[in-house]
């Protein structure tokens, strides 16, 4: 009796694993088919009413503060600041430093890299499919009454649909909420101004942004398993060191 409760211990284990793997995917997919169903309602019932009413209504003022807020989407702003921030927590962990929070330089390190391939992933999606749907932005009804899709690969102003400032935002907030779990409300509250930025100042509709969010969660929930988990030691290592049989040691 004795000898054979560890393998049924093992087995019951191995069978909870399973079943919180399950849930997971049953409810990634629940959440992208709802998160699908409100960009639809988005584009059939909000998104040019809502472009309208804020033409008509948002003054000067508010446009001008909305363009400055929507300038936190701008990834111009931030690929260099993650990249120096990763080549300073690699250093400081190549030197055996240790961070005075949980996971130290290492956690910084792999967060930073989580957050540059999921810019990368993301971004690569977000522009397929804005010059494939080829969606008019705002702009292009206010100006000439055209509301709708153009000829893909024409690029500005047939480009609307995802939104890449969103993308950026949401990129921002999801890996940092994944790495530091307690900064999630106050980051995630800051991408969803940037999206209603893009919104007030007409740049998107609100479709657009909705979009950009799903995509950036996707993708770094999606990463998170390959730059986080212990178990794949590569992310702690130097770029040169990432490739081969021992990407898991």
């Amino acid at each position: 009796m004795v000898e054979n409760s560890a393998p049924r211990g093992d087995a019951r284990g191995n069978q909870a694993i399973h079943g919180v793997r399950a849930d997971a995917r049953t409810g990634w997919v629940a959440g992208w088919i709802l998160a699908l169903l409100l960009i639809g309602g988005l584009l059939l019932f909000v998104d040019l009413p809502l472009a309208q009413a804020l033409q008509a209504n948002v003054s000067p003022t508010v446009d001008h503060i909305f363009k400055w807020i929507g300038k936190i989407g701008d990834s111009n702003n931030y690929a260099w600041i993650v990249l120096c921030v990763y080549i300073a927590s690699l250093v400081a962990l190549r030197r055996g430093w240790d961070g005075a929070w949980v996971g130290g330089y290492e956690r910084v390190t792999r967060g930073a890299l989580l957050l540059m391939a999921a810019w990368a992933v993301g971004g690569i999606v977000t522009a397929l499919l804005k010059q494939t749907v080829a969606r008019a932005r705002p702009e292009m009804f206010f100006e000439h009454g055209f509301y709708g899709l153009g000829v893909p690969f024409q690029g500005k102003p047939f480009n609307s649909f995802p939104s890449s400032h969103g993308l950026t935002a949401f990129v921002l907030a999801s890996a940092i909420a994944v790495v530091a779990p307690r900064w999630r409300w106050p980051v995630y509250a800051l991408a969803v101004l940037v999206g209603i930025s893009r919104l007030v100042n007409l740049d998107h509709f609100a479709s657009d942004v909705a979009a950009s969010a799903l995509i950036a969660i996707t993708v770094v929930h999606a990463l998170k398993p390959w730059f986080l988990d212990p178990m794949y030691r590569w992310p702690a290592r130097l770029p040169w060191q990432w490739f081969g049989k021992n990407a898991r040691r």
